[in-house]
């Protein structure tokens, strides 16, 4: 257990930031996901002053489900069990108890000093500087937006700083942090051998009687929502696109109102010297960079010919310095605005600084121009007709989307007449779910829920016009309508006898294995077993080569006072995976590295414990209590 905390220790800022707070703090949503007492949301739990609300916690338990499963973690009676409920809101309470004995201490986390903290952490930056680009990429693969991320370090800030208060004074004994260290620097080596659980399958039994008595013990595998066959017409632009046609002066108006458009990009040959001055500089030192570089400027300017001799001398940046400073043929867009703005603006041959980008100062010149200039007409005139048609058939769409909608409802019994007026294809979609997975523009909720709304099912009426993506519109009607309800045993026997198969293979492959297992330990020799090439594993996840958590914590836990040495444990697929441990070794490396952040980490986790202790005081002195019923009712994310 001490040595599962350490690896968390060690993972840093950035990791305890991410893992920190989706893994311990994953419930929070903001700073509003408790309900004050007298809320009409429904509620699960009471922690104080607070209510910890039904959908906020629904949401917790989909993310710690998804984050399990991104983990490896696939079998649905741990993701959709009890335990894993109650492990939810236990860590909601606890982290609100800490919220509120916060509050009345006079703790508080201020918003602008943690976006300040967000712009210094290294994991939010590229090349030194903060990037919102960076920012957003890791809250969007973490789920989170910019105030969702705020609100959870924040908590976590209070929670952090009231245990630091309580735990301040934990020392860590130094034969506590050598033990520790030789611990996560052990390696074993180790061969796997693994009893799949399909190879058991054929053994398995299944009756009619079991296969009957499963079916009524879970309801939801037969379960099947309103289902609709629908006919629909799709309005877009290309509908009118079809109906149009663009005249040579019609093309010719396109031509000269977006001449723009067929423009030849101007390119210029560019090549620079770079004096490298940070972003930050003051004044002063940018000055003193200007002045010690205005030589090289004047002797430039003077005599252009030498730029690329002097470039490979004085050029600090080193890709382009060895060819002379070039930069490459380049056009607008594609380069510091600042830079860009100075070499539009400059003649072939032109030598000119200094410029000021993020990079530093520059000296540019202009080697050659090309491009620029016009298309003309008869060049460009095939493209230019589509692109007429096209924005003719745009506007003719935009005028039209109000009739289309006001002739899909008033003619409400049919979709008919408006598929006439516009040259519709009137198409007719199979049978589907409204809770299940839908057809192309079906997918669409608002239009969904137009379907299986009661007047559409009970007198058959269009739908309204509704879009379903830009410039297009979606209008149906139903052809047929099933309401919900229970599928015969028949349609789902096959899957109940799969599942019941493979259940049973899972308790077949896990006897076998604990009967191998006690042949092994005995100093006996299993011939069936087939164990793999020998791998050197450790604790930390880079020395894992392929076993997950639970097999390491399982070869860990082994005894090894006897080599070889054998355990095995089941896997999350009904498997069984046996391991021979044949050799014991230690990464020094490793060693090294925990013994210096040892006496650090041991000392937060002593801190942790008293923590621990005190949040149960906390616990015990707040008025907290579990609406169990409500709890149970929160439906399995399978």
């Amino acid at each position: 257990m001490l040595a599962d905390t350490m690896h968390e220790k060690m993972k840093g800022l950035a990791a305890r930031i991410i893992l920190g707070i989706l893994i311990i703090a994953f419930a929070w949503t903001g700073i509003d996901t408790y309900n004050k007492s007298g809320g009409a949301v429904q509620t699960v739990a009471q922690v104080g002053e607070r209510q910890i609300a039904l959908p906020i916690f629904e949401e917790s338990l989909k993310k710690e489900q998804s984050r399990l499963r991104e983990a490896g973690e696939k079998n649905p009676a741990i993701l959709n069990s009890a335990e894993l409920k109650m492990a939810v809101l236990e860590r909601m309470m606890r982290e609100q108890l800490l919220i509120q004995q916060a509050a009345k201490l006079g703790y508080s986390a201020n918003e602008a000093s943690i976006l300040a903290a967000i712009k210094n952490e290294p994991m939010f930056q590229e090349n030194g500087q903060f990037s919102e680009a960076r920012l957003k990429l890791v809250l969007e693969n973490n789920r989170l937006n910019l105030k969702q991320y705020i609100a959870s370090i924040a908590q976590e800030t209070l929670s952090r700083e009231l245990i630091a208060f309580q735990a301040d004074t934990g020392i860590a004994p130094r034969a506590m942090g050598e033990r520790l260290a030789q611990v996560m620097a052990e390696q074993r080596e180790v061969s796997k051998a693994v009893l799949r659980v399909e190879d058991f399958a054929p053994q398995a039994k299944v009756d009619a009687q079991q296969i009957q008595t499963y079916y009524d013990k879970h309801p939801e595998l037969s379960r099947v929502s309103e289902q609709a066959r629908v006919e629909y017409i799709v309005f877009t632009p290309e509908a009118v696109l079809a109906q149009l046609q663009v005249s040579e002066a019609d093309a010719k108006a396109y031509y000269d109102k977006h001449a723009e458009q067929f423009a030849l990009p101007e390119r210029r040959e560019v090549a620079h010297i770079l004096i490298r001055v940070a972003p930050d500089a003051k004044p002063a030192d940018k000055q003193a960079a200007r002045d010690k570089a205005q030589p090289l400027l004047i002797a430039l300017q003077q005599n252009p010919k030498q730029f690329a001799e002097l470039a490979k001398q004085h050029s600090q940046d080193p890709l382009t310095a060895a060819k002379g400073g070039a930069l490459g043929t380049i056009q607008r867009g594609t380069i510091f605005p600042q830079v860009e703005q100075a070499v539009f603006a400059m003649a072939t041959g032109e030598v000119k600084g200094f410029v000021e980008s993020p990079a530093g100062l520059h000296i540019l010149q202009v080697k050659a121009i090309t491009g620029g200039g016009q298309r003309s007409f008869a060049e460009v005139r095939d493209g230019v007709l589509e692109a007429a048609k096209r924005d003719m058939a745009l506007r003719k769409f935009n005028e039209e989307v109000e009739q289309f909608g006001d002739m899909v409802y008033a003619k409400s019994d049919s979709l008919k007449p408006a598929a006439d007026k516009y040259r519709l294809t009137i198409q007719t979609s199979d049978w589907f779910e409204r809770q299940g997975p839908a057809q192309g523009l079906l997918k669409n909720e608002r239009l969904v829920n137009a379907i299986f709304s009661g007047d559409t099912i009970k007198s058959k009426r269009n739908t309204e016009a509704i879009e379903v993506a830009p410039n297009t519109l979606v209008a149906a009607r139903i052809v047929e309508y099933k309401p919900a309800g229970n599928k015969p045993i028949e349609s789902v026997k096959i899957e109940i006898e799969a599942r019941l198969r493979k259940e049973q293979a899972a308790v077949l492959a896990t006897q076998q294995g604990q009967t191998f297992l006690a042949e092994l330990k005995q100093g006996r020799a299993v011939p069936a077993l087939k164990f793999g090439a020998a791998k050197k594993v450790g604790r930390d996840q880079a020395q894992r080569e392929g076993f997950g958590v639970n097999e390491i914590q399982a070869i860990f836990r082994a005894g090894t006072q006897t080599l070889p040495s054998y355990t095995g444990i089941a896997l999350s697929d009904g498997s069984f995976a046996l391991y021979k441990i044949s050799g014991i070794a230690s990464d020094e490396n490793v060693k090294r590295q925990v013994a210096q952040i040892a006496p650090l980490s041991l000392r937060q986790i002593l801190a942790e414990q008293t923590a621990s202790a005190y949040l149960e005081s906390l616990r015990a002195q707040g008025k907290v209590s579990i609406k169990q019923t409500v709890l149970d009712k929160v439906g399995a994310q399978n």
